[in-house]
């Protein structure tokens, strides 16, 4: 099964995915995070992403196009994706609906996520991460076990 999330940035998406991940062991495939990780990992697409994020410019439909194949093409036989905040635009959504085509895969599933103002500016603005390993906490909904504290490395760098 794979399922597109949808919805402004604090609606839920990442929260919902990693309770689908967990249920249904799908795969998250979020392009911030794979970004990240090509970079990182130093991929061809990783470079080329580089070089346009320290130009400062933003990353191509077509980089992004490159690293969901990818990720899609690094998943067990079987396994179901999660696309979490992709597409975004009707271009990144035809090329997505190439690139499941391509794969002998389709889309299951849009689901929309609705969440007013205020709540999302509660949400935005609490967050923070663990500057080691970029576990996400909030200041009200989700805090370290111990008070400066990573839960998950232990680290005590936040931003």
């Amino acid at each position: 099964m794979n399922i597109i999330l949808l919805g402004p940035p604090g609606a839920g998406k990442g929260t919902q995915a990693q309770r689908l991940v967990e249920r249904h062991g799908m795969k998250q495939l979020s392009t911030g995070d794979m970004l990240r990780a090509a970079v990182k990992a130093g991929t061809p697409v990783g470079l080329k992403a580089k070089a346009v994020m320290e130009a400062g410019e933003l990353v191509s439909d077509e980089i992004v196009s490159a690293l969901i194949g990818d990720e899609l093409d690094a998943l067990p036989a079987g396994q179901g994706a999660i696309f979490d905040g992709y597409p975004r635009t009707a271009p990144q959504a035809e090329s997505l609906d190439e690139i499941l085509s391509a794969r002998g895969k389709a889309l299951d599933h849009v689901i929309e996520l609705e969440v007013n103002e205020d709540a999302l500016v509660e949400r935005i603005t609490g967050r923070y991460t663990c500057a080691s390993c970029g576990k996400g906490y909030h200041d009200t909904f989700e805090k370290p076990v111990v008070e400066g504290t990573c839960d998950k490395c232990g680290s005590h760098e936040f931003k």
